[in-house]
């Protein structure tokens, strides 16, 4: 079928409002997990139908099975309202079905282009990579969504959310009739998830299906019609957003309210834990930035993708190199380390969890136990006795959901991912916690525990710097907020002043001159 015969019997089921897939009593087990329960789900050409419910509610496992990921235990698919067996990714393929997943797949080592076309790459005659075409086409694909990226810069060598955006680009360039949103925006600035937005509602209303699986309520409410709620792997309820109010579907969603989402306390200030002076990278990434945070404190540290806030972290966590001095309760820190900065106090959780922070080969018991083999070991020889006590406790405490210790750490979902990450760290009681992005791709309940957790390690004592692209969750959380604007702290707002337009326009345009002198002098001191 040609590409124009395609794009118009997608118009005709778009008018029709036609069923494009259709769900009957879907069932899906996992080892000692089920996953789906008797699911229904209908999703129609010309909608955005929002796929919720918290980290491990079965969302990804259904989204998986309409991509020819894995195949149902029980039920039936149907496609243009004929049963199906989706046989694989490229089956689904075949079929106009384009997933689209938190988890990055692109190959690190190939160009941006051919990452955007990989395993259609254009041909010539005599059966060559017609470069040429392949380069023109990725360009027309990156530019559809406003990303600025040369086609022949290697994937490795970008950010997390600019891959991203070239995972966005690729299954745009295959002319999908449906798209499966899998936490797509969990990686994104709010620039480039507006950018993504304004695309799903043009090919929405040119009659593109779009599956969209999100925790972000606002994202949610500004593209979807429908929303179908999932619970413990069942379904929950489908319901018309148009008249569901935002705490309605939470309750749904959580199977409770949930009453003072962020929980903001007031916790006293103590002396200062925490001492940056003139903390730098050698590639200018970060300049030399001096930030003091005390006992108890809370601070938010906000930015674009590229402001310099991310390295900010990884330097604090010994991820990368570099200069300036980092003091830890007087202490000097040595950079550039990520045991020494361990064992000056300091918990660091980074952005990127699949390739920074997990084990992927191993379990759940391993990727916990891995952040504590000091106290674990003694003499060099580990006790086992004690680390299965320690983590299975730790499991209870952060309710993360498998079946057992000894399950891999790639069966969970995302979210139970990160709280396996966020409470090792914990765990250790640092006097610094350093966690950038620390609720990417977690659910409305688990998002409120993490807030909750948060505080409660600020009570404790610990100084907390959050790094986060979300300004709604560092103006219900953060004491402070620092805003990193091309790789300079230009400005620093107290909770009573801070405001998304004005932290928003400090990471757009940078400070006001005289504004920056009023908001610096706190960072300083």
């Amino acid at each position: 079928m040609s590409e124009a015969i395609a794009f118009n019997a997608q118009s005709e089921r778009a008018a029709e409002n036609d069923v494009i897939v259709r769900l009957e009593g879907i069932s899906k087990s996992f080892p000692g997990v089920r996953a789906l329960s008797d699911v229904s789900l209908t999703v129609r050409a010309g909608e955005v139908h929002a796929l919720t419910g918290e980290n491990g509610s079965g969302k990804s496992t259904l989204s998986k099975l309409i991509a020819g990921l894995i195949q149902p235990d029980e039920g039936e698919i149907f496609v243009d309202g004929v049963a199906c067996h989706i046989e694989s990714p490229a089956h689904a393929l075949q079929m106009g079905f384009v997933m689209i997943s938190q988890e990055l797949t692109l190959a690190p080592t190939l160009t941006v282009a051919e990452n955007i076309f990989l395993g259609r790459l254009p041909r010539t005659r005599l059966g060559l990579i017609d470069w040429p075409r392949l380069e023109q086409a990725a360009t027309e694909a990156l530019d559809r969504l406003n990303v600025h990226v040369s086609p022949r810069a290697i994937v490795s060598d970008h950010s997390v959310e600019l891959r991203q955006e070239i995972e966005i680009a690729r299954a745009l360039s295959s002319n999908a009739r449906l798209l499966i949103l899998d936490e797509a925006t969990s990686s994104l600035s709010e620039a480039a998830t507006e950018r993504l937005l304004a695309l799903v509602r043009q090919e929405r209303d040119a009659g593109m299906a779009i599956l969209m699986i999100t925790h972000r309520m606002p994202e949610i409410y500004a593209v979807a019609s429908i929303a179908t709620v999932l619970r413990d792997g069942q379904l929950v309820a489908t319901v018309p957003l148009a008249e569901t109010q935002e705490t309605d579907l939470v309750r749904l969603m959580v199977g409770r309210e949930i009453t003072d989402f962020y929980g903001k306390r007031e916790i006293p200030a103590g002396e200062t834990v925490i001492e940056i002076r003139d903390l730098h990278t050698p590639q200018g990434l970060l300049k030399p930035t001096t930030l003091n945070v005390k006992r108890g404190e809370i601070v938010g540290i906000a930015g674009l993708v590229g402001s310099g806030k991310s390295e900010f972290g990884m330097v604090l966590g010994g991820a990368i190199e570099g200069a300036g001095t980092v003091r830890v309760g007087g202490k000097p820190v040595s950079l550039g380390d990520p045991r020494k900065a361990i064992a000056a106090g300091i918990g660091y959780v980074p952005d990127d969890r699949k390739a920074s922070a997990l084990l992927l080969v191993r379990s759940v018991l391993e990727n916990f136990s891995i952040a504590w083999m000091d106290r674990l070991c003694s003499g060099g020889i580990l006790n086992t006795r004690r680390e299965r006590g320690d983590v299975m406790a730790a499991i209870d405490k952060y309710r993360i959901a498998t079946s057992s210790h000894a399950t891999s750490i790639v069966t969970l979902s995302g979210g139970n991912q990160q709280k396996v990450i966020l409470g090792r760290t914990f765990v250790r009681a640092p006097d610094v916690l350093v966690l950038s992005e620390p609720t990417r791709g977690i659910d409305v309940g688990a998002k409120s525990e993490i807030y909750r957790m948060l505080q409660d390690a600020a009570e404790a004592g610990a100084a907390v710097i959050v790094i986060s692209s979300e300004l709604p969750e560092l103006l219900g959380i953060c004491d402070r907020i620092a805003v990193f604007f091309e790789g300079d702290l230009q400005a620093e707002f107290d909770r009573s002043e801070a405001t998304e337009q004005a932290i928003a326009h400090v990471a757009v345009a940078g400070a006001d001159k005289p504004d920056q002198n009023n908001h610096l002098s706190g960072a300083r001191q």
